[in-house]
């Protein structure tokens, strides 16, 4: 067919004028496009826009008066830049329906192939003529005549089919989101008139037989971004196929809702409400946004939903508004669930730390009873200790009494849910008790959990509804009874350490009152028996008989007998707490002294030499000043029996570190320094039984321990077998109360040491 274009008349500047408007419409719209706030819909368009802006424009440079040549390269860049804008059409009809085909990979390798494929069959066509050619004309050197062949068909074929699918796939999104489509049908009409415009030059010289696209690409463009970008774009912001979306104009009116939008709130269903406020139609949700609260609650007659608000500005229309109404009930069931189940782990923490410091049995069953009634919400809570063999009742909530009949306690060995619970040691879980066939009526009660307290008892939840009963909230009262069974195991031992610690001092109280009353008893006939045999030895001094021999054997018996009682006494009198009197300021090297003067003889019949050693001043400290003297008097008689004639014993006083320090140190037999640790103990000596080396009763040491510590102070050893030993006492260190005269730095003590 004939393509005779001149350089002037009305057909002729009637396509330039067309080509030139479709150019700059799509120029425009792609300016406009650069707002749109969603990237891959912002791009896409922008691509389509501007290669259809290409697209008319080279049909502007083939429509003006240029060489043939220059004809030849315009209708060519048209052929390749027109089927580039099937794509980018395409590519905008994935992004703005989120489908994303144009991220798959196969489908860019798809689009890429064919493309190249047609455009070098296109760039190629001036070798083998199969999809066009272009001859010169009989209306000058202007006219061209162009014949299209086999391939422009297949591949014009193809390009409408590409576009209907981008068509398709806005079609089915505005049918999804129940949006009306009537705008965007009329603009598909407004597109297809190219199409018609293509056919009718192709028959009718009336028309040019060229591709007309452009212009349909255009009349879209205009539709899109000035007629019914609103629409498009609140489509767009619905964000999900279902969500209810609301469009709203500049000034609060309703422009237009979709089917969701009726679903959930049927009053919308007569679709009076358009053009009214939304404050007007829907008065609670123009609240929220006025509050700026994002979260609306809505009861489907059942169980609550939640719809998260979103209100976005649409810059493209004017300032309106879509409101969208996305359903995140399941996400916020969630998160209540989980917030509730954090309170009640919180609650069960701090009941945990109520029960720590139960003081009894009752406050226990208190602290479960609150926690799983009022915390957990359980109506039906009953706690049960075991008493004589039963599970007795002695706390439950006050729900029980209105649901349930009387709770009489329940035999251990029973075959009831209870003692099933106790007797297991395992929760007893039941949905429905009515179908449970047992020995205990449980009224109302339809689901119940008993878990057991360890071996004290039961806690048993319940419920009127049936399965009420949550995992979780059981595996948190499981918890709750396993510490509310470990206090009353605490409370248990504590009430027996309690006993025997009463049984005990009622023990020790008889026991020192014993051995004070048989020392007492003792003492008083050895008394007289020592007196009679001293008596007896001086009347016997002059005879020759053995008498004088037995009298001393019996008074150095008595008064090995008497100490030993004073040991006894000393002992029980100090661990019965009734020898010791306050402290107050004693001079230790006075009481050294005075005790070192009362074994000067002793000494010295054993041939011993006994030493004192001070620093030349008084050391003081505060002690009861007999409980100091016992202590003495037990090492140094210690140091005198287990020292050989020609031995030597040194009592020294000193300060050091804050402390009186008192030494007893002798050059005696010593003992196994593996010994030491039972030296201090009542009724021990290194060596024991019939066969011992040294008499004694071994409870010197353990007096003058038990002295020494109530006074403040410590005894400490060092021996050596074979060797002697040093024993030290220290107590704490006080001011003197008056001023003292300096004693001799080293005195012996009376003739004691006149061997040295």
């Amino acid at each position: 067919m004939s393509l005779s274009v001149p350089s002037g008349g009305a057909v002729f500047w009637g396509y330039l004028l067309a080509f030139v408007a479709a150019s700059l419409a799509c120029l425009g719209a792609a300016w406009r496009a650069w707002s749109i706030p969603y990237a891959g819909t912002r791009h896409s368009l922008l691509a389509f826009f501007l290669t259809s802006a290409a697209w008319a424009g080279a049909y502007i440079g083939f429509l003006l008066p240029v060489s043939p040549l220059a004809k030849h390269v315009f209708y060519q860049i048209s052929l390749v830049v027109g089927f580039g804008t099937v794509w980018a059409w395409l590519w905008f009809c994935s992004a703005y329906t989120g489908r994303a085909i144009h991220r798959n990979a196969s489908a860019q390798w798809f689009a890429i192939i064919v493309y190249g494929g047609v455009t070098l069959l296109k760039v190629t066509n001036p070798f083998h003529h199969l999809y066009y050619t272009l001859e010169p004309g009989q209306g000058g050197v202007f006219d061209l005549v162009i014949r299209h062949g086999l391939f422009y068909w297949v591949v014009m074929g193809v390009a409408y089919a590409l576009g209907t699918a981008g068509y398709l796939m806005l079609f089915e999104m505005f049918w999804k989101t129940e949006t009306r489509t009537g705008p965007l049908a009329a603009l598909t009409a407004l597109t297809a008139v190219p199409a018609v415009l293509n056919i009718t030059g192709h028959v009718n010289p009336s028309l040019q037989d060229i591709t007309h696209e452009p212009l349909g690409v255009a009349v879209f463009a205009i539709g899109v971004l000035f007629v019914y970008s609103y629409q498009f774009q609140a489509v767009r912001l619905a964000g999900s196929l279902s969500a209810p979306t609301i469009m709203l104009s500049a000034d609060g009116r309703i422009k237009d809702y979709g089917r969701r939008i009726i679903e959930l709130f049927p009053e919308m269903e007569d679709r009076s409400a358009i053009g009214k406020p939304l404050g007007a139609a829907l008065p609670e949700l123009a609240q929220r946004l006025e509050e700026d609260r994002s979260l609306l609650e809505t009861t489907d007659g059942s169980a609550p939903r939640y719809y998260r608000i979103v209100e976005t500005n649409l810059g493209a229309t004017g300032g309106s508004d879509v409101v969208v109404l996305s359903d995140v009930t399941e996400r916020e069931r969630r998160e209540r669930a989980l917030r509730d189940r954090q309170e009640k782990v919180e609650a069960l923490y701090a009941a945990i730390s109520r029960l720590l410091r139960a003081q009894n049995r009752e406050e226990v069953g208190g602290v479960m009873l609150r926690l799983v009634n009022e915390v957990f919400g359980y109506p039906l809570v009953g706690v049960r200790f075991v008493n004589d063999g039963a599970l007795v009742p002695i706390r439950h909530s006050p729900q029980v009494s209105e649901h349930m009949p009387a709770r009489p306690p329940v035999d251990l060995e029973g075959d009831s849910l209870i003692a099933e619970a106790y007797e297991n040691e395992e929760p007893n879980v039941v949905d429905d008790l009515h179908a449970v066939d047992g020995p205990l009526d449980y009224g109302d009660a339809r689901t119940a959990a008993f878990f057991p307290v360890g071996t004290h008892g039961t806690i048993s939840v319940g419920d009127v509804e049936p399965g009420a009963i949550d995992s979780f909230d059981g595996g948190l009262i499981e918890v709750l009874a396993a510490h509310a069974a470990v206090v009353l195991d605490r409370l248990d031992q504590e009430e027996a350490l309690r006993t025997a610690k009463q049984e005990a001092e009622e023990a020790s109280q008889m026991k020192s009152a014993l051995l004070a009353n048989t020392s007492h008893e003792f003492r008083t006939p050895l008394t007289s028996i020592i007196g009679f045999a001293e008596e007896i030895a001086t009347m016997a001094e002059d005879d020759d008989s053995p008498i004088d021999r037995f009298a001393d054997h019996i008074e150095s018996s008595g008064r090995r007998l008497l100490g030993t009682l004073d040991a006894i006494l000393n002992l029980s009198r100090l661990q019965g707490g009734n020898m010791m009197r306050s402290s107050e300021p004693t001079d230790v090297t006075t009481v050294a002294e005075e005790a070192a003067d009362q074994f000067y003889h002793e000494a010295v019949e054993a041939d011993i030499t006994l030493r004192m050693e001070t620093n030349g001043a008084p050391v003081w400290t505060r002690a009861d000043r007999e409980g100091l003297r016992i202590a003495l008097q037990n090492l140094i008689s210690n140091a005198v029996k287990y020292t050989d004639p020609g031995g030597a014993i040194w009592i020294r006083v000193r300060t050091g570190d804050e402390a009186a320090v008192l030494e007893v140190e002798d050059t005696g037999v010593g003992m196994d320094p593996a010994q030491t640790e039972t030296l201090f103990e009542p009724f021990r000596q290194e060596s024991e039984g019939m066969g011992r080396e040294y008499e004694g009763t071994g409870l010197g040491l353990a007096v003058t321990k038990e002295a020494v510590e109530q006074m403040g102070g410590a005894v400490e050893v060092e021996t050596e077998k074979g060797a002697g030993s040093r024993f030290t006492v220290r107590l704490p260190e006080a001011e003197a109360p008056e001023k003292v005269g300096d004693p001799s730095a080293s005195a012996p003590v009376g003739n004691a040491d006149a061997s040295s």
